[in-house]
C-alpha cells in the first residue's frame, strides 16, 4: 500500500516543510518586534526593576553561599541563606 515516494514527491514535502517552517519563524520574528516597542509588565515597580542595574540594564549578581545559586545582589535566596 505505501511505497518507497518517487524523488519528486520527497522534494515538494520538503519544500513544503521548508516553507511552513520559514513562515512561523517570520511570524515570531514579526511578534519579537511588536513586543520589543512596548515594556513588558514583569509585575515589579520601576524602582525595584532599576536599583540593582547598570546603564545597559544588566543586574549585578552573587551567588548564595549555601545553595550555590546566582541571585540579584539586593535580593534574598529562596534557599533561605544568607544571599
Amino acid at each position: 500500500m505505501f511505497g518507497i515516494p518517487s524523488i519528486g514527491k520527497l522534494l515538494i514535502l520538503g519544500l513544503v516543510i521548508a516553507g511552513v517552517y520559514l513562515f512561523f519563524k517570520a511570524a515570531g520574528r514579526r511578534e519579537q518586534s511588536r513586543s520589543n516597542g512596548s515594556k513588558k509588565n514583569t509585575g515589579r515597580t520601576p524602582s525595584q526593576n532599576q536599583e540593582n542595574q547598570d546603564d545597559n540594564g544588566s543586574l549585578d549578581m552573587v551567588q548564595c553561599p549555601a545553595c550555590k545559586a546566582y541571585i540579584p545582589a539586593k535580593s534574598k535566596c529562596s534557599c533561605g541563606g544568607n544571599g
